[in-house]
């Protein structure tokens, strides 16, 4: 009889971001060990009911009730709606449960209660109850008001994760900054497993120089990304071209700055690009952009935030990120 693993998590069918990319790797290797794999997701921007991706097959059941002015309110309320549908499975004590993202600490309460084994995959800092503000201007006050409103959620959220992470199975973290955070705060030991990409795609990629025009930032209106340290530095090399990638509707250009909705195939995106900005401001677990771009060639500037110092070991990084005159030295020497 093959031993079942189960990806209990929020978001898995639309693909929102490199955790799930990972999770999905992930899930692939199990695949290819014999495990029989299967995926129960809550994802409100996936439609109802059954799926199957690269092989990996699962339920999607949505979410009962969903708050978009917080994301730890809509954890709170869907607590019972997950434990309801979790306790339809006939879940057997040799199943490994793997959980990541903001409903692992009750999904780990489940399997606590069940005597089911879990892994905990840690994505980021929130994870490890850290919450940290790096907005900036006006934003960054809204982001107090928020902590504010979330309070009960959240620190409801943070006791929870802290019973989730001493009870896991395994805890698996994503960079060595994570796991050094995770030592830190918990005294908990971790296995690292850095992002993994699907490195068949990337292989079959050829790069043309004559089509990779743009210095590239991905991460739209978003100043934890360091999206205001972008449009400093293109106001003042306006004969370079930038591109963003982020939320937008349609494609539309300002100046020498254009602007690109979030891409299906980041490939293409790469493609046009021969240098990627990372001026982020957030303590990025790793950066799989950075990983990306490696993969293909592409030099890559980052700060020194976070995980970005291991992810963009061999190429540029700015401990001095506000400072756009440092930015703008190291643009000119690598994207001639």
């Amino acid at each position: 009889m093959k031993k079942k693993v189960y990806l209990i998590s929020w978001y898995f069918p639309s693909f929102p971001g490199g955790a799930e990319k990972s999770i999905l790797e992930e899930l692939k290797n199990y695949k290819s060990k014999n495990f029989d794999t299967y995926v129960i997701s809550f994802d409100e921007k996936f439609k109802f009911g059954k799926f199957e991706i690269k092989g990996i097959k699962g339920y999607n059941y949505r979410l009962k009730y969903l708050f978009n002015f917080s994301r730890y309110y809509t954890y709170l309320f869907n607590k019972n709606h997950i434990f309801k549908i979790l306790s339809k499975y006939k879940f057997n004590s040799t199943d490994l449960i793997l959980v990541q993202g903001i409903f692992t600490p009750y999904v780990s309460k489940f399997c606590i209660k069940n005597k089911l084994t879990y892994n905990y995959y840690i994505r980021d800092e929130n994870n490890l109850n850290e919450f940290n503000n790096y907005w900036v201007g006006f934003k960054k006050y809204l982001k107090y008001l928020k902590d504010l409103i979330d309070f009960i959620p959240l620190n409801n959220y943070m006791l929870q994760n802290k019973l989730a992470l001493l009870n896991a199975n395994k805890i698996i973290s994503n960079s060595k900054f994570i796991a050094n955070l995770l030592l830190k705060k918990f005294n908990l030991n971790s296995k690292i497993i850095l992002p993994e990409i699907d490195l068949c795609e990337f292989e079959k990629v050829k790069l043309n120089k004559s089509g990779q025009k743009y210095i590239t930032f991905i991460g739209g209106h978003n100043a934890m990304k360091g999206y205001d340290i972008v449009l400093k530095i293109a106001k003042q090399l306006p004969n370079y071209k930038f591109l963003i990638i982020g939320n937008y509707p349609k494609k539309y250009v300002i100046g020498n700055i254009t602007y690109l909705p979030w891409q299906k195939h980041i490939l293409e995106v790469y493609k046009k690009s021969k240098l990627i900005l990372v001026p982020s401001r957030w303590k990025e677990a790793y950066g799989r952009v950075v990983m990306e771009a490696n993969c293909l060639n592409i030099p890559v500037i980052s700060s020194g935030q976070g995980g970005l110092v291991e992810a963009n070991e061999f190429g540029e990084i700015i401990y001095d990120f506000e400072n756009v005159e440092t930015w703008i030295e190291k643009i000119k020497v690598k994207a001639k």
